[in-house]
């Protein structure tokens, strides 16, 4: 039987468990056992390029399409415009159907939070051959768990190296 020291679940298919002699990684479609003797050290790696990146991206598709909407909804008053000052009836029934539509998307466009990038966060292991990352979903509810269980592997591997 197990001793259990620690453990750590994200709840979305990753959970960690520490035991006096060994680390039990389940993640999506694995399942993997370190010996304690074989791990040099463990952190968490926080891809924060990637998340900046999608995150200008999204920034920058959406004034794009506000963009869009305000200079169609900007053509569509001046077709009304046009139409009123008598240059033409078809032109001013023309510029109000442009008008409505382009007003309807900067609407939504303006409304329309997609949600944001999500931050890829890794439970790394450091062993002699190389590190091994493992995937999870660190959200504001479980990063203190987190840190909490990787301290406390770290303080295990320190009394496992001792002795």
């Amino acid at each position: 039987m197990m001793d259990k020291l620690a453990e750590f679940n994200d709840n979305n298919g990753f959970k960690v468990t520490l035991t006096t002699d060994k680390i039990y990684i389940s993640a999506i479609g694995a399942e993997e056992t370190f010996a304690l003797r074989s791990v040099s050290g463990v952190g968490l790696y926080d891809n924060i390029q990637k998340y900046n990146q999608e995150l200008e991206a999204q920034k920058t598709e959406g004034d794009r399409k506000k963009l869009l909407s305000v200079l169609g909804v900007g053509f569509g008053g001046l077709l009304v415009a046009a139409g009123l000052t008598g240059s033409g009836v078809d032109i001013g029934i023309t510029g109000a159907a442009v008008l409505v539509l382009f007003s309807v998307m900067y609407y939504f466009f303006a409304k329309s939070d997609s949600s944001p990038p999500v931050l890829d966060s890794y439970f790394t292991l450091m062993l002699s051959g190389g590190d091994r990352r493992f995937p999870f979903n660190k959200s504001g509810n479980n990063a203190k768990q987190i840190a909490e269980f990787i301290n406390k592997v770290e303080d295990t591997l320190t009394a496992y190296h001792k002795g």
